[in-house]
């Protein structure tokens, strides 16, 4: 099986992210890493729940899903970090939106959209590890 560098550097990038996160994170940032990851892992099932239909709408749920979460835990806890990983995952269910409403999209445009969010993600997430925990409400 073939993977372009973005899966590779996706695919070397994710586990490390996630192994410094659940060491060094708190509670909301360890959820958001193991959460990201079993998104990572699942994604690739779900593509395939539609077959090679264009909009990927297995892909699609997974993302609405992960959003839903991010959306919660930045509600609930006083991270800037989470505000920009929830924004970015909603960018994402739109670039999923934006397929659905018009499948005659450059496919390759879409998933090179969802590549591009899902690295400004793992940047947040990156940046959980040095975000001050303790701030004052």
């Amino acid at each position: 099986m073939s993977h372009s560098p973005v899966q590779t550097l996706g695919s070397i990038l994710t586990p490390l992210v996630t192994v410094l996160v659940v060491w060094r994170g708190g509670r909301p940032e360890r959820i958001t890493a193991l959460a990201s990851l079993a998104a990572f892992l699942i994604t690739p099932y779900a593509q395939k729940l539609g077959g090679h239909n264009w909009p990927l709408l297995g892909v699609a749920l997974v993302d609405i899903t992960f959003c839903a979460l991010l959306v919660h835990l930045a509600l609930r806890y006083d991270r800037a970090w989470l505000i920009m990983a929830a924004g970015v995952e909603l960018a994402t269910v739109m670039a999923h939106l934006g397929m659905i409403l018009d499948p005659t999209l450059m496919a390759r445009g879409y998933v090179i959209s969802l590549w591009i969010f899902y690295f400004i993600f793992l940047a947040a997430l990156t940046y959980s590890l040095f975000e001050p925990r303790d701030r004052p409400a």
